[in-house]
């Protein structure tokens, strides 16, 4: 009976240690797909696949310039709060999640992005 205590308590001691929160380090299913125009003003296209949540991010292909999008699309099932500025600072723009792709204005040039699960809200 001691031994069958001791493992109870030992499993449940382990499952405590060992339990993470998948919520935090979860990621959205799809792709946030954008164009740009590089340094030699062609059209070219990116995307980040299942980026995670929760964290801010530059947009890859435009890390090291100072260029920003001409346009982006949210094709994840996450919300997509665009920024217009690197490091999610300036002004924000939500996009609903949509298989689809929901469509940011054009006017609203994007260098950074935080998803969002979807029942988190808007």
């Amino acid at each position: 009976m001691r031994l069958r205590t001791a493992l109870l308590g030992l499993a449940s001691a382990l499952a405590l240690v060992f339990s993470v929160s998948t919520s935090a380090y979860a990621s959205a299913q799809g792709q946030f797909a954008y164009l740009y125009i590089d340094e030699n003003g062609v059209q070219q296209h990116a995307e980040e696949s299942e980026p995670d949540l929760n964290e801010c991010m530059d947009l890859h292909a435009l890390r090291t310039s100072n260029i920003a999008t001409s346009s982006v699309h949210n094709i994840t099932d996450a919300y997509a709060d665009v920024y217009e500025d690197k490091s999610c600072q300036g002004t924000k723009t939500t996009l609903n999640p949509d298989p689809g792709g929901d469509t940011a204005p054009r006017e609203i040039a994007v260098r950074s992005v935080i998803f969002r699960a979807a029942d988190s809200g808007s």
